[in-house]
């Protein structure tokens, strides 16, 4: 089973944040799963790769206070964790349901926050969040000659010592489907590298460069949207390409998608008045209202921070 879920959180104090926040969200995560099963947030501290959950950023309005950027008690703030497997999403889920029903609180970069609600629901999310299969993502796919991908989170793919800040069908579909490969029983066509290869095509693209600090470096990703064209319209590989852009939502596109990079998810239409494919898609998740340039003061303190959230004055 796949889950996509917005967990909602307000800090009981004024809340400095670390400088690798996607970090510090990861962390929290296993120390949740840990508190359920030690042994599998060992398993998932380790070096496997891919790792079968997401981690987004912070999002919310950030305010500055004694020079460092803080989380306010006067907001209530979102970050989406996705899951690819049922041992995953069980430890998870059990112990966010405990600590929502108990009213415990969680820390953030040492600091307490109130878990005040959870959402899988994606007429609460703009299309976010979702609980679903591999079987029910195949059956659902539609041969569609074109499919867009919106990239809500700084999103990039290493290629030998470098990274690459453009959504080339290859990168983006080729991550999509090693995670697959590494979570669902359902087996891809043999020819799906080839046909990706040699039959997708970026169409049109709004992208722009975000960067995000990481401890004593950065990395440098794109945000926007890509439509790609499927130029073979067999029905068989147009299907698994369009599950497999639905499939974005739980499994993110390209590195450190378990820090806050790679958020993506696919989007009906074109420009800002795209739709999630999702019937059951709505408002609600902070990410969504990335509309190149119309929210530029969060793009920037996205910069500073790799949050989703607006800096103010002192």
């Amino acid at each position: 089973m796949f889950a996509s879920f917005i967990v909602h959180l307000r800090p009981l104090e004024i809340s400095p944040l670390g400088r690798t926040l996607g970090r510090s969200l990861h962390g929290l995560l296993l120390r949740l799963i840990s508190q359920n099963d030690p042994h599998l947030a060992n398993a998932l501290h380790s070096d496997i790769s891919p790792k079968p959950f997401t981690v987004s950023m912070l999002r919310g309005r950030l305010v500055r206070h004694h020079g460092s950027l803080c989380a306010t008690p006067e907001e209530l703030y979102r970050v989406r964790y996705t899951v690819l497997t049922d041992e995953t999403f069980n430890a998870l889920g059990h112990v966010l349901l405990g600590k929502l029903v108990e009213q415990a609180p969680v820390e953030i970069d040492g600091k307490p926050f109130a878990l005040e609600a959870i959402s899988a629901d994606p007429e609460q999310s703009q299309g976010w969040a979702r609980v679903a299969t591999e079987q029910a993502l195949l059956a659902e796919a539609s041969p569609a000659d074109r499919v867009t991908l919106r990239f809500a989170s700084a999103t990039t793919f290493r290629t030998g010592d470098m990274n690459l800040l453009f959504p080339l069908p290859t990168s983006v579909f080729g991550s999509l489907t090693r995670k697959w490969e590494a979570f669902c029983a359902t087996a891809l066509p043999a020819q799906i590298d080839e046909f990706i290869a040699g039959q997708i095509a970026a169409e049109r693209y709004e992208l722009a460069t975000q960067v995000v600090p990481y401890g004593g470096h950065q990395f440098n990703g794109f945000v926007g949207d890509c439509q790609f064209r499927l130029l073979h319209k067999d029905p068989v590989y147009c299907r698994v390409v369009n599950a497999l852009a639905e499939f974005a939502l739980f499994a993110g596109v390209g590195q450190k998608t378990t820090q806050g990079l790679g958020q993506a998810r696919r989007v009906e239409g074109w420009g800002g008045g795209s739709q999630p494919v999702h019937p059951r898609g709505g408002p609600g998740y902070g990410a969504e209202r990335f509309r190149y340039g119309e929210v530029e003061d969060a793009v920037e303190a996205e910069g500073a921070l790799g949050v989703g959230g607006v800096a103010v004055g002192d």
